[in-house]
């Protein structure tokens, strides 16, 4: 089985994703990003949305996200 399909995780409010999702869209200028769908996720978790599953050990966004601020500060 492949590594990143054998954990799932998926959100617990689909609609407040949504919600989320275009309000991140439209703060990006329309550009969908991977810079967009972090924000979507921030909203996503802040507003009280939530996820069913574990988190796959091979996800590397957060180690992406502390590279991009320390390039953002330079």
């Amino acid at each position: 089985m492949d590594k990143k399909t054998d954990k799932k995780v998926t959100r617990t409010n689909p609609e407040l994703w949504e919600d989320c999702k275009i309000e991140a869209l439209e703060k990006m200028n329309g550009v969908f990003s991977a810079r967009a769908m972090q924000y979507a996720v921030q909203l996503y978790k802040k507003r009280g949305g939530g996820y069913t599953g574990e988190k796959s050990p091979i996800n590397s966004l957060d180690s992406w996200q502390k590279r991009q601020s320390k390039s953002d500060k330079s």
